[in-house]
């Protein structure tokens, strides 16, 4: 009996130790339906990847609270994770810079946002923010389409037909500023009420993505979609500080190709969808609108001067423009 005890715990000795498990919520704001696809193919690859020893739990829809609060509970550690959007760094602790991000027209085209997102400027902004904000960039997940502008009742070919307007807008002052330069009013308006307020005429338009624009069936009480192309941006995830640095380097190798990867399948299925909305968006009555941007570009750039400086450090805007 002794010797089978022996040889019985020689053997358990010998056997490859149990792999820890560990699941990381990753918060994300908006409803479960947009992102949620992005987030799960995420969860999937690195489940994979690590041959099931981290597991993703996703958490959109806001549940684990707003922007700001996702941000800080990374810091604090009571977030492990964050879906967001690109510009969105502008809120993290040392992300000032960021703000750029949201400067209408700063970037040319999706391409050269692209470009930018895959530079040394990029890297050297992001260094500051990962460092006082507490988290790691884990990376690059999706394209997101760029934001247009929709109205009921009137035909925007120029700023000048922008004149008080209502639009509803995000409430990012870069923005603000460069409508209230196109002559717009703009409006605020919780999201979860904009289909009512264009019913109900409290705003006369508002500006999405064209994706956006029809999943929220907006071409019920909007008839004109500008293509104005104003702001690029992109789906990145984030992990806090202290998390990402107890991940084995296996472990974090493996959270960069999970984000390679998911990137490769949702940006394709970003522009495919966005593909199949301008053509919905044609057969429900819209008319889709391709103005000339030159006036659109001026009046921005004059807005943004006056923020040069105190939005993000001075030359910021040179520097991403100067991106190849």
């Amino acid at each position: 009996m002794k010797r089978m005890l022996a040889l019985l715990t020689a053997a358990l000795a010998l056997a490859p130790a149990a792999r820890a498990e560990t699941t990381l919520r990753m918060a994300y704001v908006a409803p479960p339906p947009v992102w949620g696809p992005i987030a799960d193919r995420f969860a999937q690859h690195v489940a994979e990847k690590t041959k099931g020893e981290i597991k993703i739990q996703s958490m959109g829809g806001g549940q684990l609270g707003n922007l700001p609060q996702n941000y800080a509970g990374m810091k604090t550690g009571q977030i492990d994770m964050m879906l967001a959007d690109t510009g969105t760094l502008s809120l993290a602790r040392g992300g000032k810079d960021f703000n750029a991000l949201f400067a209408p027209y700063v970037f040319r085209d999706h391409a050269h946002f692209r470009a930018f997102m895959a530079s040394q400027t990029f890297r050297d902004m992001l260094a500051g923010a990962e460092k006082e904000g507490g988290f790691h960039y884990v990376g690059y997940v999706s394209d997101r389409t760029p934001r247009q502008l929709t109205t009921a009742k009137t035909k925007v070919a120029s700023p000048a037909d922008m004149k008080g307007l209502k639009v509803r807008v995000p409430e990012t002052p870069t923005i603000l500023a460069v409508f209230k330069a196109w002559g717009a009013s703009p409006t605020p308006v919780a999201a979860a009420e904009l289909y009512l307020a264009m019913k109900q005429g409290i705003v006369d338009g508002q500006d999405n993505g064209f994706d956006a624009i029809a999943g929220a069936k907006y071409y019920e009480v909007q008839k004109y979609a500008m293509r104005i192309d104003y702001i690029q941006s992109g789906l990145m995830v984030l992990m806090a500080a202290d998390k990402w640095a107890k991940l084995a380097p296996a472990q974090q190798k493996a959270m960069g190709e999970a984000a390679a990867e998911t990137e490769a399948w949702a940006s394709k299925m970003t522009w495919d969808v966005a593909a199949k909305s301008i053509a919905l968006l044609k057969e429900k009555g819209m008319e889709i609108v391709e103005p000339d941007l030159a006036p659109f570009k001026k009046a921005a750039a004059e807005a943004l001067a006056q923020l040069d400086g105190q939005l993000w450090t001075k030359g910021t805007l040179e520097k991403i423009q100067a991106v190849k």
